[in-house]
């Protein structure tokens, strides 16, 4: 009994590496690009993403929490959509890498940065140290659109299209993708053009990928 248990595990360790290898193949190549990107200075010539919705917005430090807690939610949904369904799990991947690849040419085609990271307060806490310590690993540049808001919102909405009958589950998974979304605004590292510009973003990629290529049937079953 041990034993068939074992293979069953492993079975399954087995099947979601095979259905994420795309995704990490893409990463594989994606994150050098990525770091190229933002080492080039463009001659001093960035756009400066700024309103005046921006200016309104306070600094909330503790929205650090969720902030930080963007990759675990994207490797745990990630994860979690691999085991139920491989369809809905290429389909999420290939959302992700899309608007990767978007990003990169955005950057590249219109580099552009913040000028936000002065309204932080000089004020004394752990959030406002984790803060300090974000903006002095990540530059301002490169943040149309932002990719924290947009990979949260395509794991959020891959869990809809993998857990259709979770309830409780999907609404803490779109709690938390609320969360990030705003943390990104009240700890300034991005601008409301940044958001807003993740979200335009993902609409069209989502109804093409989803429904126009190889449409989804729905609801999804589940992996036996």
């Amino acid at each position: 009994m041990e034993n068939t248990e074992d293979k069953s595990l492993i079975k399954k360790i087995l099947y979601v590496i095979v259905t994420l290898l795309p995704m990490a193949i893409y990463m594989v190549v994606y994150m050098p690009t990525f770091f190229w990107v933002e080492s080039l200075d463009h001659g001093g010539n960035f756009h400066i993403i700024h309103t005046a919705v921006d200016d309104m917005i306070p600094v909330i430090e503790v929205f650090i929490i969720p902030y930080a807690l963007w990759l675990p939610y994207l490797c745990a949904g990630m994860i979690a959509i691999a085991i139920r369904t491989r369809t809905v799990s290429r389909k999420t991947s290939y959302m992700l890498m899309a608007g990767m690849t978007l990003f990169i040419i955005i950057s590249l085609v219109y580099p552009n940065m913040l000028e936000l990271r002065a309204a932080i307060p000089d004020r004394q806490n752990i959030f406002i140290d984790m803060i300090s310590y974000l903006h002095s690993i990540d530059t301002p540049t490169d943040v149309l659109p932002s990719l924290h808001v947009y990979d949260a919102i395509v794991v959020a909405s891959g869990l809809h299209l993998a857990f259709p009958e979770k309830k409780g589950m999907l609404a803490a998974s779109d709690l938390l993708t609320l969360l990030i979304v705003l943390s990104t605004m009240f700890i300034k590292q991005h601008s409301i053009i940044d958001v807003i510009s993740a979200i335009v973003m993902f609409i069209p990629v989502f109804i093409i990928i989803c429904f126009v290529i190889k449409p989804l049937k729905r609801p999804v079953p589940a992996v036996a």
